[in-house]
């Protein structure tokens, strides 16, 4: 097999990262988030390898041809066992390579399913705390119906009859199998919405409006991680409580 060129290796790598998190970019997606390619480097591989090499072959087009990724439904692209065996033998697995953070691009604040598939990502973490400057009653509705939430974090942004109904939400609450405490903070405290689980954090936001759109991505800063947990958990000790429940304990069986 041919040597890959830098760009492949790009594209590659973030086609792995995007199947991992159930996301199967299209050929337009994957292009998006391509560079141009460098006919100088490339002339360097094609040296190495000894073999003449098409500089004119789109990256995606060279992936597909030498079996690293594969058309699936609706014309989505996603690895095959080979491409991930080739982004491990590269030492470019996610965890160790922080520059490479979107974890999904495919969520548009156009699409009604945008909200749904990041409560699916959040249900999929271990009673985490959803730091969200704007969450309302629908959306906190759905976090705790569907996840596992069991802090959550928003700003004073909201108006008081907001905090009110998020309140008479809590309040409402039964037979949730997991605690939940509701506190707001100041706004110049919280920027951005975050997810914070155990060692793990998640950002969600958009993109410039000239750049995708308003694609919605969900990114995770491995190399501020740390700092962004101690930040949170720090402006989360300083917030002011404004609700709480408390899961009903089971009774105990006597035999």
């Amino acid at each position: 097999m041919d040597l890959l060129d830098e760009e492949s290796h790009r594209l590659l790598l973030w086609t792995v990262r995007l199947h991992e998190v159930g996301g199967t970019p299209t050929r337009k997606q994957l292009r998006r988030l391509s560079e141009p390619r460098r006919p100088a480097a490339l002339s360097v591989v094609s040296g190495l390898s000894g073999r003449d090499v098409d500089f004119a072959e789109g990256a995606i087009t060279s992936l597909l041809r030498r079996g690293l990724i594969e058309a699936v439904a609706d014309e989505r692209l996603a690895p095959t066992d080979l491409g991930r065996m080739v982004i491990n033998a590269l030492g470019l697995h996610p965890e160790e390579s922080p520059l490479f953070e979107v974890l999904d691009t495919d969520l548009r604040s156009s699409d009604p399913l945008a909200f749904a598939r990041i409560v699916g990502r959040i249900a999929s973490l271990d009673q985490p705390m959803v730091v969200d400057p704007y969450c309302r009653r629908d959306q906190l509705e759905y976090l705790v119906n569907h996840t596992a939430v069991s802090r959550v974090l928003v700003s004073d942004r909201l108006t008081d009859d907001d905090l009110d109904e998020l309140v008479r939400l809590v309040g409402g609450i039964r037979n949730r199998a997991t605690k939940l405490r509701l506190r707001v903070a100041p706004a110049d405290s919280i920027h951005d919405r975050h997810v914070i689980s155990g060692d793990r954090v998640l950002q969600v936001g958009a993109t410039p409006s000239g750049v995708g759109a308003g694609t919605t991505v969900i990114s995770e800063p491995v190399d501020l991680g740390v700092e962004v947990r101690r930040y949170y958990r720090s402006v989360w000790k300083r917030a002011r409580k404004l609700a709480r429940y408390r899961p009903p304990r089971t009774p105990e069986l006597v035999a």
